[in-house]
């Protein structure tokens, strides 16, 4: 049994070398203008859910700073990152107890949501996926002095009831220094991606699709988000992943905030093939009123 595994995208997606990675995920974490008017106002009270992408840090990097930014100095000891799972087929979502490196594992948590049947732990599946991994560097300089434990989990189609059931048990997980993070990219368009819904003014096109998808997260409606996925067939490779987020619930009064969006096209303004990303993020909004006394 594999006691750590080994990281993947050192090198490639992001610098293999601990100094130079510290740096750029802390130019990532650095917002840019705090108090300037572009500055996204956050959400209050305590973050439940998050969305960051998982490309390589070239791309997302920025992006996913955002969100991780927004976090800092949180009391967060656990994160549960649901992802895609992009290379193997599974049927239920997949829990690992493997360690990636230096970043624990729950594995109390692990045990416990294995135990009651909604989740299945499948080491195999998560050897050379990227989805939970691109998260981890910018966690660990989040979190530098103290970490958090993570719940690893890949998420494939589910049905309703799967979906209740898995969601129910995440539910159960729930506690003040829990934090539930969906590793998604959203819109990946061009002809490599099978997907090619318009050919005309491309940018403002995907950001409409984007933005169609990013208000249904933003209102918490994942019924109202997998409904989207079907009628518009949107290649967000982690609706699954954030419908299950949704569907643990929110608190009546919830909040949320889009803190960044981008596409890889606006690098170099080609949009033949490009994929969106965003970082938003949902928090249970500020306290109810005092009562009045008399």
């Amino acid at each position: 049994m594999e006691t750590s595994r080994r990281a993947t995208l050192a090198g490639s997606w992001y610098p293999s070398a601990p100094a130079e990675l510290a740096r750029l995920v802390d130019s990532y974490l650095a917002p840019d203008d705090p108090a300037g008017a572009g500055a996204p106002v956050l959400p209050e009270g305590r973050p439940l859910i998050g969305l960051a992408p998982h490309a390589g840090y070239a791309y997302s990097g920025p992006v996913a700073g955002r969100l991780f930014s927004a976090l800092k100095g949180r009391p967060i000891r656990r994160l549960i990152i649901l992802a895609p799972n992009h290379r193997i087929r599974l049927d239920r979502p997949a829990l690992s107890v493997t360690p990636l490196g230096v970043v624990p594992v729950d594995t109390a948590a692990v045990a416990r949501l294995a135990a009651g049947g909604a989740f299945v732990v499948d080491d195999r599946a998560h050897r050379d996926e990227h989805a939970v991994e691109i998260q981890l560097p910018l966690a660990q300089r989040c979190w530098p002095d103290h970490g958090p434990a993570i719940v690893p989990i890949l998420v494939p189609h589910l049905d309703e009831d799967r979906r209740a059931a898995a969601a129910a048990a995440l539910a159960a997980e729930r506690n003040p220094e829990t934090f539930l993070l969906v590793s998604t990219d959203l819109t990946h368009y061009g002809e490599p991606y099978g997907y090619v819904p318009f050919r005309e003014d491309i940018p403002a096109a995907l950001e409409r699709l984007d933005s169609g998808a990013l208000l249904r997260v933003l209102a918490g409606d994942g019924h109202a988000l997998l409904d989207y996925g079907l009628r518009t067939g949107i290649t967000m490779c982690g609706l699954e992943a954030a419908a299950l987020a949704l569907a643990t619930g929110l608190p009546a009064g919830f909040e949320s905030a889009l803190l960044g969006y981008a596409r890889s096209g606006d690098r170099d303004g080609d949009y033949t093939m490009s994929v969106s990303y965003a970082a938003a993020l949902l928090s249970s909004g500020p306290p109810p009123p005092a009562p009045v006394t008399r």
